[in-house]
């Protein structure tokens, strides 16, 4: 299998060149165009058939879709193309055996290979941070695609050494990366009137990927609901 990321950096779409019996594994409403070889399934969690109604149910709470598409190619030379749902870069991760990355809500585009997907309980501080209380973990091995609103940005941290970020931008972090909720200002006023009040600080060593911008907010009864889900 092959792939191509196009029309970058606005407007990403993903290119796959398939061949018999390979898939890819998507958020549902993401594919933009096929070839006849091409077979549609849905599924939930990894998109493995047999999969049980648990896993799509822990996807919700990653703040992931319940169900997921699978394309899978019938016959040889099979073309896939698939686009994110806002304006912004797709980021390609290839994952190892045993390595773990962490996603947002709504960071999780598709991916390939043998990837496991889960959720983790970040928390109260993930409720203060506004990402909510889970996070979808990832485990290689195979090839994570994220989907990010803006341009990317990444950073690779040293042992010890600490970034802030305001996780309203982050997209993910890998499993060797410490976090923790912290005041953005030495005064409780600065940090409220400056409009950041609480951000995450991630200590290394590992690799930070956040975004250059904030999707639309919904009102204070979107930010609620998002944040206990």
């Amino acid at each position: 299998m092959n792939f191509q990321i196009q029309n970058a950096p606005a407007f990403s779409v993903i290119e796959f060149q398939l061949s018999s019996g390979e898939a890819v594994v998507a958020q549902p409403d993401s594919m933009i165009s096929m070839t006849s070889g091409m077979r549609i399934r849905a599924a939930t969690g990894n998109g493995e058939p047999g999969r049980g109604w648990g896993s799509g149910f822990r996807s919700l709470l990653g703040g992931e879709s319940f169900f997921r598409a699978v394309f899978e190619a019938s016959r040889d030379e099979q073309t896939l193309l698939l686009a994110p749902d806002s304006y912004g870069e797709i980021l390609a991760v290839s994952l190892t055996e045993g390595e773990r990355l962490y996603l947002t809500r709504g960071a999780y585009l598709a991916h390939t290979g043998g990837c496991q997907l889960d959720v983790r309980y970040g928390g109260m501080k993930g409720v203060m941070s506004k990402t909510g209380l889970f996070l979808l973990q990832i485990s290689g091995p195979g090839t994570l695609f994220c989907q990010t609103y803006g341009a990317i940005r990444e950073r690779v941290l040293g042992e010890g050494e600490r970034f802030l970020v305001d996780n309203r931008y982050v997209v993910a972090f890998v499993e060797t990366l410490s976090y923790e909720l912290v005041r953005s200002s030495r005064k409780l006023t600065d940090a409220f009137f400056s409009g950041e009040g609480f951000i995450n600080r991630f200590t290394g060593p590992g690799r930070l990927v956040y975004q250059t911008r904030v999707r639309p907010g919904g009102g204070m009864l979107r930010y609620l609901f998002n944040a206990v889900t």
